[in-house]
């Protein structure tokens, strides 16, 4: 999911559309506080992304890691 935002963002309405359903299933799939859970996924995701950005492998690794640590 995090390869595929960028590219969904500039996709067709109906593309958009498809994603947002997915994302709407792991939303309420997850249950509880949907900010929270929003909050998470978003997080997550960001981590993945800005993991996979950088040459360093500890860096990569400290980023994971400290996402870990604050949201399980």
């Amino acid at each position: 999911m995090a390869a595929l935002a960028p590219e969904v963002a500039r996709a067709t309405p109906e593309l958009k559309a498809a994603f947002e359903r997915g994302l709407e299933e792991i939303l309420t799939a997850a249950g509880g506080d949907r900010k929270e859970t929003i909050f998470r996924t978003a997080a997550l995701l960001g981590a993945v992304a800005l993991a996979r950005s950088v040459r360093d492998e500890k860096l990569s690794n400290e980023i994971l890691e400290s996402i870990r640590q604050k949201i399980g």
